[in-house]
């Protein structure tokens, strides 16, 4: 629900914890998603359940997987790193061309 404002009430005495601050900046930035509450829940569950492909593996900490965001219909590139999400990268001419190769 959301009020007059641009308030969401989802988000009532609900935060996002610092150490992810960086990632919905970027998100937002570079995507202009701002991702409801529970979005974010999702997204970890995606990505640990192999249901956000994996785009690339930089290392053996890092790795980029390609999100999807059913209540946008968007996709967004996200930075894993030691298994943290890290933050939302830009979609570059690299990750697209890697994202069309994993669907031929």
């Amino acid at each position: 629900m959301i009020v007059d404002d641009g308030f969401d009430a989802r988000w009532l005495g609900k935060s996002i914890p610092q150490r992810h601050w960086h990632f919905h900046r970027r998100l937002l930035e570079r995507y202009n998603i701002v991702l409801a509450p529970g979005e974010f829940s999702d997204m970890l569950k995606d990505i640990a359940s192999g249901r956000a492909p994996l785009i690339q593996r930089r290392s053996a900490k890092n790795a980029i997987y390609l999100v999807r965001n059913r209540r946008l219909f968007e996709r967004y590139f996200v930075l894993v790193s030691d298994g943290e999400v890290r933050t939302a990268l830009p979609p570059s001419r690299t990750l697209k061309r890697l994202k069309r190769e994993m669907s031929e």
